[in-house]
């Protein structure tokens, strides 16, 4: 298990899951919606080609040792793939409160880390696949991926003669042998980031000799010129910074209940393409993180929380190389972007959001060193030390340190062309962030076929009301076009 996985898997508590759900809205194909037991089947025949469908974890024994992947010969598909039916009348709101009903929790530690759920009883006909993956097995891309076992570019009924396919898993080492080998690996690892860490701390001596220097000379001599040494430590964006960090809003108090609250809207791809003009070198994503800036500015001003300045968001970069596409895992890093909810004018809005991003791609590998060291740091302590200090995020206490972020904004590039599963075509692809203390707003976007699908997960005593951000989206587009016409 690499550091990042156990960190996920340690972020992990109690209301506040630590997995990405992915919500496939199906259109009934021929016969109808699928019936439970097709579902199942197809989940028997094609997830065996996933490894992440029968891994699971292999606890640290005495809390001490590393947390490994181990892997079951065995997948109990009832317990995995279950069944609901959404209260009356059936209508989005009532599947999306069902959806974060049903993912509330964290999945089974005692179990492989994903859970799917079949959603029946909606209004108009269609039904819902909601498929929980645990962030520790999984990435964005690493779903995607996983689709494309799901999932077919034509309508193909279930072959429900067909048995499962068999898993091959390892056998499960005792605690003493693990105890015996790990203990001692414990020392290793800690060695090894300690090397690491060291290595990265190495170029900064020279500078905070030299910084310690010209301050005490400049002390001794003329207090006024303290302001004009040119010395700075650059931090990690995840760590607290005085001197650089975002304003708080709304969305940076502390939660005392974990409730979520949950919105969709699906938004047009060729209207989101259109608007890329109006700002040389925009992309996509550039103009999906300026409509999540006009929705945050106008809701922030309703309620008497408009900063003056940038807000911050976070957003989850797929690091693969070229002989890694579509290799499942967790093969990420973060950037982060400016928000400029300050900004008046949409098209002024859409141009800092344009210089923002740029900014951070051209930062990435030092994100990928900052996002390295946090690793490090997680292979150096113990992990009891890690987790207590991302319970500690979660309590009023860390609210008085500045923020680092107010949201996480992720965009996928998903299928292009119709998708089916079995004879029901995927219609629509949302997703239920992940929302955890002290970052409780999640924007997902996936381009799906012609069309974006765009969801806002966040946490309801801070806002019961997320219908009016995805709106607020839909409301900056126009804007948008408005301005390009």
């Amino acid at each position: 298990m690499s550091s990042t996985e156990s960190i996920f898997l340690r972020l992990e508590r109690d209301g506040y899951p630590m997995d990405v759900a992915g919500i496939y809205l199906l259109e009934p194909g021929p016969e109808g919606p699928l019936p439970l037991d097709d579902v199942r089947a197809l989940f028997g025949q094609r997830l065996s080609g996933s490894p992440v469908v029968n891994r699971m974890v292999a606890h640290a024994p005495l809390g001490i040792g590393e947390d490994r992947w181990t892997q079951t010969d065995y997948v109990d598909l009832e317990a995995h793939v279950r069944h609901r039916h959404v209260p009356a009348p059936g209508e989005l709101s009532d599947l999306l409160a069902s959806i974060l009903e049903i993912s509330g929790e964290p999945l089974d530690r005692g179990r492989p880390l994903w859970q799917a759920w079949y959603l029946t009883g909606l209004a108009d006909g269609r039904t819902a696949l909601v498929l929980r993956l645990h962030h520790a097995v999984i990435d964005g891309m690493g779903m995607i991926a996983l689709q494309q076992l799901l999932f077919d570019a034509a309508p193909t009924p279930v072959a429900r003669d067909r048995e499962p396919a068999p898993l091959t898993g390892r056998a499960h080492p005792s605690v003493v042998r693990r105890a015996l080998v790990e203990i001692p690996s414990r020392v290793v690892a800690s060695t090894a980031a300690t090397q690491r860490l060291l290595g990265r701390l190495v170029p900064i001596v020279p500078q905070v000799v030299e910084g310690s220097t010209r301050l005490l000379a400049d002390a001794a001599g003329q207090v006024g010129a303290l302001a004009r040494v040119p010395f700075r430590i650059r931090l990690p964006g995840y760590v607290p910074s005085p001197t650089d960090a975002p304003p708080v809003t709304l969305f940076n108090q502390h939660v005392s209940d974990p409730l979520k609250s949950m919105a969709v809207v699906t938004l047009p791809f060729e209207q989101v393409q259109s608007v890329r003009p109006l700002v040389a070198g925009a992309t996509v994503n550039d103009v999906l993180l300026a409509l999540v800036t006009g929705a945050m500015r106008d809701y922030l001003a309703a309620r008497d929380d408009l900063p003056a300045r940038s807000i911050r968001t976070t957003c989850p970069v797929n690091v693969r190389t070229s002989g890694e596409q579509g290799t499942q895992g967790n093969h990420i890093t973060t950037m982060w972007v400016d928000l400029p909810v300050h900004l008046a004018e949409p098209v002024e809005r859409l141009a800092a959001v344009r210089a923002s991003s740029a900014a951070a791609k051209a930062a990435l590998p030092q994100s990928q060193a900052d996002w390295d060291a946090l690793a490090d740091v997680g292979d150096l302590l113990l992990p009891g030390i890690v987790t207590a200090a991302m319970a500690f995020a979660g309590t009023k206490a860390f609210t008085l340190f500045p923020p680092t972020q107010n949201l996480t904004v992720s965009s996928l590039a998903g299928p292009r062309e119709p998708t089916y599963l079995a004879t029901s075509r995927v219609a629509n692809i949302f997703l239920r962030g992940i929302v955890c203390p002290p970052i409780h707003l999640f924007v997902a976007a996936i381009t799906n076929g012609q069309h974006v699908d765009v969801s806002v997960t966040t946490v309801r005593q801070l806002c019961p009301d997320p219908q009016a951000l995805v709106d607020g989206m839909r409301v900056e587009l126009d804007r948008l076009l408005a301005a390009g016409s």
